[in-house]
């Protein structure tokens, strides 16, 4: 008798922690990816401004290549993005006849701050340009 309660409670136990990794298998599975967040390093000075680029656009600020451009604050060296909505973007940096565009998009994930841009030159120019034209908004650090 005592060997058969042993053999139930050896198959429960195993039953408990298959259902266990199973559960916590599914979890994970599902879960939604973690927001990325700027390193403590690249925040001061750097600061996060709003943006909001009306829709019919595909640059930020203003058309591209013209317009109004982004400067790079002293101190920092990358540059990031947390739109709003899926976005495909690229950072392009320079200033109007010499401007170096990445060749393809990156995705950049809602509501996360997503890097565009590192090793960049402080107080360098620059620009954000979508791929869509449908209006966007978030946030921008650099």
């Amino acid at each position: 008798m005592r060997n058969s309660a042993r053999k139930l409670a050896a198959v429960a136990s195993c039953i408990v922690v298959t259902v266990g990794g199973l559960t916590t298998g599914a979890v994970t599975a599902n879960a939604a990816p973690q927001e990325r967040s700027i390193p403590k390093a690249a925040a001061p000075p750097c600061v996060s401004h709003e943006y909001a680029k009306p829709s019919e656009t595909h640059g930020y600020p203003a058309s591209f290549p013209g317009g109004t451009w982004l400067r790079l604050s002293r101190g920092c060296d990358e540059i990031w993005l947390k739109p709003n909505t899926n976005r495909y973007v690229k950072v392009c940096i320079g200033y109007r006849d010499n401007v170096r565009c990445p060749s393809s998009y990156t995705y950049a994930y809602a509501n996360t701050w997503n890097k565009l841009a590192s090793d960049v030159t402080a107080g360098v120019q620059y620009k954000f340009n979508f791929q869509g034209s449908g209006a966007s908004s978030g946030l921008y650090h650099g």
